[in-house]
């Protein structure tokens, strides 16, 4: 039981990172206007989903599984998978042809093999 709760919490934890570094380069992105293609978005395109579905599957399923939580876990990904998907349209309209490129190259919330220590050290930056 131990060792769930501090594997779970520790999953949890890195989720949460995730999602404050994204959060935080969308943030300086928007004030500047630009498409963010640095950092943790070179690897996955919604690293804050990512960190989401990383910290609920940390908490809810490994940590502390009930029946709601690894029912729920499932609907979770699929509705933020379909505003992901309501978010890339509008960045399309903002950015175009750059955007298009951008998403070819870089998977929605999985980073590509071997690409999850890059995404993990670049939570760790702060920019």
């Amino acid at each position: 039981m131990m060792i769930s709760m501090l594997l779970g919490y520790a999953i949890a934890f890195l989720g949460i990172g995730l999602f404050a570094q994204g959060w935080r380069q969308v943030h300086k992105a928007r004030g500047e206007n630009r498409l963010v293609t640095d950092g943790l978005y070179a690897y996955v395109r919604h690293p804050q989903y990512t960190g989401l579905f990383i910290a609920l599957f940390g908490e809810g399923v490994v940590h502390w599984p009930t029946l709601f939580s690894i029912s729920l876990f499932p609907v979770i990904v699929l509705v933020y998978t379909w505003l992901a998907r309501r978010e890339e349209r509008h960045m399309f309209e903002e950015f175009g042809k750059d955007y298009l490129a951008y998403k070819q190259q870089v998977p929605m919330f999985i980073p590509q093999w071997g690409q999850w220590h890059q995404l993990a050290a670049a939570a760790r930056v702060k920019k």
